[in-house]
């Protein structure tokens, strides 16, 4: 089998949606954005052919980054403009009701008219199927673990090849354990980092990976920010438009080695360490520690010390973001010690000063963090005119293997 994995994130990221373009006739979750996706695949034919090839289309259920973009696909396969199309659409149940409530929502009244669902598409239900058998394919629905929703995965076999295994958006379950245990390759979802009732996380999902390494290639996919950054420097994750060939012994490799680490490099911006290695204020100091590639950006350390008796009383550090980093939640990070850690005039005029690096670096924004019940530090945001984006939960494994779980709330300031 051939697969090029079309989007490997979720809505939230710049990556594109989950989606994946089998042997260049199958779909699976034509999400938000899978069209534009399908047209910058590297198989190189005119737009519409690319549309025309598809026969049969998979939807693991019915959250719009995994099935709003079919509405375009039936404009071309349910039309009596091209009446040698045919397809097939394997859903949870109800799809044939909501794919054409969908059409006649996003189409114009004359266009929806002409479409002929009954003559060209067939819909098959994916907790009645069974086993579908398609060209050389045997397919067969697996209902997963997505909270309140209805979702199923998709296990691929292939005659004389290779099993492979689409969990859709699932919690770790017993379906997820059977199709990984029975397939050479499993797309897993491995949304975020937290423990929850209606994804798997990246943290538990490496260690599988690593488990599994030899008996199941597990590909992770649906990656939040929260699951990119987690992978930045323990493993490779996939990219969009990745092809994946069966037919390889590793089809992919999650290891991290000289080729494919995401090197600093990759963003590389002279730091001006001499402009910068002291900036003075009227209350504190900005002292340069050290430099170094933080999240694989580079990084700004600086001691904050008294302005009066030079006192270390703190550390600040700041990343030059690129535009085309993805996934960062915060580009600034300060720490002051107990005595000093409530006190507002240090924290706005850290603020103040590290603005002139950005200002160096071209930015016009900065990333802010700290958590919710901090209220000394959210009103020192907002008194910079920062604005609250977002509060995250976080959970990471620290230096005992202990897993924990935070709160942490990223601050714009743009100036």
């Amino acid at each position: 089998m051939k697969i090029t994995i079309l989007g490997t994130g979720c809505i939230w990221t710049k990556r594109a949606c989950a989606s994946y373009l089998i042997n260049d006739d199958i779909i699976l979750d034509p999400g938000s954005g899978t069209l534009k996706q399908l047209f910058q695949s590297t198989n190189k034919v005119l737009h519409h052919e690319k549309i025309e090839k598809i026969k049969l289309i998979l939807v693991t259920h019915y959250h719009s980054d995994h099935y709003f973009d079919i509405l375009y696909f039936m404009w071309k396969l349910a039309s009596d403009k091209n009446p040698n199309t045919r397809a097939t659409i394997i859903c949870p149940p109800g799809g044939e009701e909501k794919i054409k409530l969908l059409c006649s929502l996003g189409m114009s009244k004359p266009t929806f008219e002409k479409l002929n669902f009954d003559k060209y598409i067939k819909f098959v239900d994916a907790s009645k199927m069974g086993t579908y058998l398609y060209g050389n394919l045997e397919i067969t629905s697996h209902k997963m673990e997505h909270g309140q929703t209805e979702c199923y995965g998709y296990t691929f076999k292939e005659a004389g090849g290779k099993t492979v295994s689409f969990t859709g958006d699932s919690n770790f379950c017993e379906s997820m354990q059977y199709m990984i245990d029975n397939s050479q390759v499993a797309f897993v979802d491995m949304a975020g980092t937290d423990v929850s009732s209606k994804h798997f996380n990246i943290i538990d999902g490496i260690k599988l990976m690593q488990e599994y390494r030899g008996k199941c290639n597990i590909i992770p996919c649906h990656l939040t920010s929260q699951a990119l950054d987690y992978c930045i420097g323990r493993i490779n994750p996939p990219k969009d438009l990745m092809v994946i060939d069966t037919n390889h012994v590793v089809p992919y490799e999650y290891q991290l080695n000289e080729n494919s680490e995401q090197k600093s490099e990759e963003y590389e911006i002279e730091l001006a360490t001499d402009k910068f290695d002291k900036i003075e204020g009227e209350i504190i100091d900005l002292k340069l520690s050290s430099k170094k590639a933080q999240n694989k950006l580079p990084t700004y350390c600086f001691d904050i010390s008294l302005h009066s008796t030079g006192e270390i009383i703190g550390e600040l550090s700041y990343s030059v973001v690129p535009e085309t980093f993805e996934g960062h939640d915060y580009n600034v990070y300060f720490k002051l010690n107990k005595d000093y850690a409530s006190m507002k005039s240090i924290k706005y005029e850290s603020c103040m000063l590290i603005k002139q690096v950005a200002e160096y670096h071209n930015a016009d924004i900065l990333y802010l963090v700290c958590p919710p019940d901090d209220f000394d530090t959210r009103k020192v945001y907002e008194n910079l005119g920062a604005y609250l984006k977002e509060i995250k939960t976080s959970t990471f494994v620290d230096e005992t293997n202990t897993r924990k779980t935070q709160e942490n709330g990223v601050w714009v300031w743009e100036f």
